[in-house]
């Protein structure tokens, strides 16, 4: 029962990250790129001190320090290449290919950390592989840079959730977390300093810090933290066919707030990938 419960609670991740899309893709004219996750992230490791700051500091070692800055790289990288990608993609398009890690895990995860894939879950990641390929029918075939970008991104957030499960079940995950989110603040302030000069420019508009706001709070510092408390409850192949669920999602909010529209096909992709959690829960028969 706690790995269906953990699940659920993984869900609820997909769902809050598929609204990031449409949100950060309306903002995106208004802040530099790397600034924006400078706030972004900045926001949610101060959130995230306040809260566990007395967890953190008696729980946090040289191993949670390695581990979370490793993780933090593949997350860092992960960010960097969507958020730059979403210049030049649409939101639904990019939410699509992101979804391409769900294939990824468990091909990487067999190959270097010989984790076990049961026949249900091979089945599940088929399903969502075919469902995604459904969602991206509909939209245009022409590949370009920032299609490229967001593929890389997928690249980087399956290592991201191996690594996650990898690391999340050996040291306390709430300092893992904050290291994490350390992590991807430095790094995208570091750059934006040397390519885009930020300064706490309060000329923004309401949009920009509610997006900030919003992304902070529950895009980064409540996901992670519950990415990295359930997902020691169950695998990264089940976890990435879950989190595959995130273009659904993608394209609702991007239709409502940016007026994005996917055709019949692309919902049928959609509950293909539904269809393939479902699977991916069911237990072999012997």
């Amino acid at each position: 029962m706690k790995g269906i419960q953990a699940e659920i609670y993984l869900l609820g991740i997909v769902i809050i990250w598929g609204s990031t899309f449409a949100i950060i893709k309306g903002v995106l004219d208004q802040i530099p790129t790397f600034t924006f996750l400078a706030y972004r992230f900045l926001l949610a490791s101060l959130i995230f001190y306040l809260i566990f700051w007395k967890r953190i500091k008696e729980n946090i070692d040289k191993t949670t320090l390695k581990k979370g800055f490793l993780i933090g790289i593949f997350l860092f990288l992960g960010y960097a290449f969507q958020t730059v990608g979403l210049k030049y993609t649409t939101a639904t398009k990019a939410g699509f290919i992101t979804g391409l890690s769900v294939v990824l895990v468990p091909i990487i995860s067999h190959f270097f950390i010989k984790e076990k894939i049961s026949r249900n879950s091979v089945i599940g990641v088929i399903l969502a592989f075919i469902g995604l390929w459904f969602l991206n029918y509909s939209s245009s075939f022409s590949f370009n840079l920032g299609d490229f970008l967001v593929l890389l991104c997928a690249v980087s957030f399956a290592m991201h959730i191996i690594s996650v499960g990898l690391y999340a079940k050996k040291v306390d995950y709430v300092p893992l977390v904050v290291v994490q989110l350390t992590t991807v603040f430095v790094l995208c302030l570091l750059i934006a300093m040397i390519f885009e000069r930020p300064a706490l420019n309060l000329s923004y508009s309401i949009n920009v810090w509610w997006a900030i706001i919003l992304n902070g709070v529950f895009a980064t510092a409540l996901a992670f933290y519950m990415q990295n408390r359930f997902q020691r409850h169950s695998t990264a192949t089940k976890t990435a066919i879950i989190f595959s669920g995130e273009p659904i999602f993608a394209a609702i909010f991007a239709y409502f707030l940016l007026g994005e529209k996917v055709g019949l096909i692309a919902w049928a992709g959609g509950l293909l990938i539904i269809f393939g959690m479902i699977v991916s829960q069911k237990k072999n028969r012997q």
